[in-house]
């Protein structure tokens, strides 16, 4: 499963305006042995929050990973992020991966038959996560371990092989919210039927 190459893109573009932002500064009249400092003196200032605590929730769609009938697998993932004093943390006891369902799990098609495999992990399996915040914008770096592709049995004319369950780079990788706002969706993507959905509230202040 690959996320749409657009919504890649607009998490990338996020992601490299924060690392920017974070480098970037203005001074004037500052330099060494500068001791006529006056009104005309521009310091960048970063305000941070002191403390913010927000929910995570990410929710992944994925239509007909059989093949032959027409099927959906679902996989959810949460977590909580603490950024106090612009350092983001989250607590490793704080991620939740749900196994993945798929419905209906069998079904047929002609000749052609199919019926899922489970394997407890799925696309989604965040295993740590990371960032860097600034007063408009926290990013997230999320590792994900040992996600797979939904795996089938699949059945023709009383033969049947078992296809799938190949290593999969997992989703999300990276993604970027406000903290300002109290309620977000973050990504909500559809296509042909799948569909890509985080949302992110704050708890406090």
């Amino acid at each position: 499963m690959h996320l749409p190459f657009h919504t890649r893109l607009k998490i990338f573009f996020a992601i490299a305006a924060v690392v920017a932002y974070s480098l970037s500064g203005c001074t004037k009249n500052s330099g060494p042995g500068n001791g006529n400092k006056n009104d005309s003196d521009t310091v960048l200032h970063r305000n941070q929050y002191d403390s913010a605590k927000f929910y995570v929730v990410i929710d992944l769609d994925i239509a007909n990973t059989s093949g032959v009938f027409s099927d959906t697998f679902t996989d959810h993932s949460s977590m909580i992020v603490y950024v106090v004093n612009g350092v983001v943390k989250v607590p490793h006891d704080s991620l939740v991966n749900l196994p993945p369902i798929v419905f209906p799990e069998s079904g047929s098609s002609g000749q052609w038959s199919a019926t899922w495999v489970p394997d407890n992990i799925g696309e989604i399996n965040i295993t740590d996560a990371g960032g860097i915040a600034t007063d408009t914008l926290v990013a997230l770096f999320i590792t994900q371990t040992g996600a797979v592709v939904p795996k089938w049995n699949v059945c023709f004319m009383g033969g049947c092989s078992v296809g799938g369950g190949d290593p999969s780079p997992g989703w999300p990788l990276a993604l970027s919210f406000n903290p300002k706002l109290k309620s977000q969706t973050v990504i909500d993507q559809k296509q042909s039927g799948s569909s890509w959905y985080i949302w992110v509230y704050r708890d406090y202040p």
